[in-house]
């Protein structure tokens, strides 16, 4: 097996402590080394003391079945084929008589009663504390080694609120180790692709994801980077540009629509026009929508739209598309802070570039929501939770991004890849 780890990947290898962690940015090469251990450990039998009943035993954890297959054990696999391990499942049976277990942390039942030598847990910020825990457990008569592997992303908007940091960095036991860096210490990662990536997020995602940054934003804001260079006054639309309308469904609570031009070559945003209300009948958001002189390009709309209402036997998503309306709405399926990472890599992005611009006359309520969304405080720390209260046209400006926008769609350097649903 041949392998040429670059400095924090040595300095990791190389430690001896008993809890390791390698926290890296996004593609850091965390994974690498974690399953690089794992196969020295199981082909050395480090720390093996024989009593003539139990095998040396090894875990490999990962956060679902899925990323247990498709990436640790794959992984793993890679770094072990030289030594022609036996699969069976999720496990491997090496032919020194040890054993390694595949187990996924959403059923860590599978875990309990193992007398373990070692223990990887890979993309450990996705699990809960008590699987490492139960690692600790698992390790404790043999006095086995844990190293667990991971990567920020943006769900977390108080990253020292994880249990990592508590463990690794707040309070860490004795004879624990941290390291920690940045994807661009990965000399293997593209350099222009750290460049294309600056000017695509924004600085709150791209310090976590790639920089590995724990820092807390300054403000329970959930846009807070969103200020008066955002705002514009008296847009005038243009027919050479793509305009698009994006719909957050509602009835109880308000119903939103927006209108957004779309400058392709400048790829730059530009909300000029805003629909907004309450108990709006389809046909009357209808007539509305008749009433704006503009050339749709596309709709997008809330996924909330394929569900059918009893007033008309269909969805709003079919009323639409039937004539004489023939309105083809698109969705798709998103996690809420993925979104918002794509909106506020368009508000202003890492090299501070703005591309987002709103025109404060024409839509009032949304620039009201935007300077008004905030995350839920708990005994002073911010939360993952935002404060549900009007956020209508925001969620209608999020679909609009995650639908047209979004850049993950193109690439593969993220995970949070999401599949595309397609209305009609």
């Amino acid at each position: 097996m041949i392998f040429t780890p670059f400095a924090q990947q040595k300095d990791f290898l190389r430690d001896k402590n008993r809890i390791r962690g390698a926290f890296a940015g996004k593609r850091g090469g965390k994974t690498e080394i974690g399953a690089i251990d794992a196969v020295v450990h199981t082909e050395q039998q480090l720390g093996f003391k024989p009593n003539g009943v139990d095998p040396y035993v090894g875990i490999i954890l990962a956060p679902t079945h899925a990323m247990l297959k498709r990436l640790s054990l794959m992984k793993f696999d890679a770094y072990a084929a030289p030594f022609r391990p036996r699969p069976v499942g999720t496990d491997r049976y090496w032919s020194n008589g040890s054993i390694i277990y595949g187990i996924s942390a959403d059923k860590p039942q599978r875990a309990e009663g193992i007398k373990a030598n070692w223990v990887w847990m890979d993309e450990g910020f996705q699990m809960k504390e008590q699987i490492f825990l139960e690692a600790q457990a698992r390790v404790a008569d043999t006095q086995g080694k844990i190293w667990v592997t991971g990567s920020l992303g943006v769900q977390y908007n108080n990253p020292k609120a994880h249990w990592i940091y508590k463990h690794f960095k707040k309070n860490p036991d004795p004879d624990t180790a941290c390291f920690e860096w940045s994807t661009a210490d990965n000399p293997y990662f593209p350099r222009d692709e750290i460049e294309r990536l600056r000017s695509k997020l924004d600085p709150v995602t791209f310090r976590q994801m790639f920089e590995l940054c724990w820092d807390v934003q300054g403000t329970n804001l959930v846009f807070q980077d969103f200020t008066e260079a955002n705002i514009i006054t008296n847009y005038q639309y243009n027919p050479r540009l793509q305009t698009f309308v994006s719909l957050d469904w509602g009835w109880n609570h308000p119903m939103s629509a927006l209108y957004f031009q779309y400058d392709q070559p400048k790829d730059t945003v530009y909300l000029f026009d805003e629909i907004h209300g309450s108990k709006l009948t389809l046909e009357v958001l209808w007539e509305k929508m008749k009433a704006k002189p503009y050339r749709v390009t596309e709709h997008f709309c809330d996924i909330a739209g394929l569900q059918t209402r009893e007033q008309t036997a269909l969805s709003n998503i079919q009323w639409f598309k039937n004539a004489p309306r023939s309105i083809h709405f698109r969705y798709r399926t998103a996690a809420v802070a993925h979104t918002i990472a794509i909106m506020r890599s368009y508000i202003c992005n890492m090299k501070g570039q703005r591309r987002f611009y709103v025109d404060q006359n024409a839509c009032p309520r949304f620039v009201d929501e935007m300077r008004n969304y905030s995350y839920k405080e708990r005994n002073g720390e911010i939360t993952e939770e935002t404060n549900q209260v009007a956020e209508d046209a925001i969620s209608a400006a999020r679909y609009f991004f995650v639908n047209k926008l979004d850049f993950t769609k193109q690439t593969d350097t993220f995970t949070e890849m999401n599949r595309w649903k397609l209305g009609g």
